[in-house]
């Protein structure tokens, strides 16, 4: 048992049974754009996007009202925040408030990342929904 306040038992009732997946055999396959595809995976709060990069793939220019964290799993990116353009490599993060521009590219290996939204993002969503993928 640990002293630690962080991992207290808590008297609430579970939301949900909870979820666990293999990304690439459990996860609906989503094609983003030309060379980009992403594996959603959807909470009551957040959503989670597992998202591959096909060598030279742009993800284009937008912004959104959730907020994303954005994190390299493998390979290596360029990611404009903003106007703040970095290089980021597996182990790098970055954090995206609601309505900042953003794009990302790969160069010319893949590259693997994940993207957590909270809320969900209604645009992936919709994207489920419309693929009658939705839970």
């Amino acid at each position: 048992m640990s002293d630690s306040a962080y991992f207290h038992e808590t008297a609430g009732e579970p939301a949900a049974a909870g979820r666990i997946v293999a990304i690439d055999a459990d996860l609906p396959e989503i094609v983003l754009a030309q060379g980009l595809r992403s594996r959603p995976l959807v909470g009551t709060n957040l959503l989670a996007s597992f998202v591959r990069y096909q060598p030279n793939t742009v993800a284009p220019r937008h912004a959104h009202e959730e907020e994303q964290i954005f994190v390299v799993l493998e390979g290596e990116l360029e990611i404009t925040l903003g106007e703040d353009v970095r290089r980021v490599r597996a182990g790098d993060a970055a954090l995206i408030p609601a309505w900042v521009s953003h794009t990302v590219r790969s160069f010319d290996e893949p590259a693997y990342q994940l993207d957590v939204f909270s809320p969900p993002r209604k645009a992936m969503l919709a994207l489920l929904e419309a693929l009658h993928l939705g839970e």
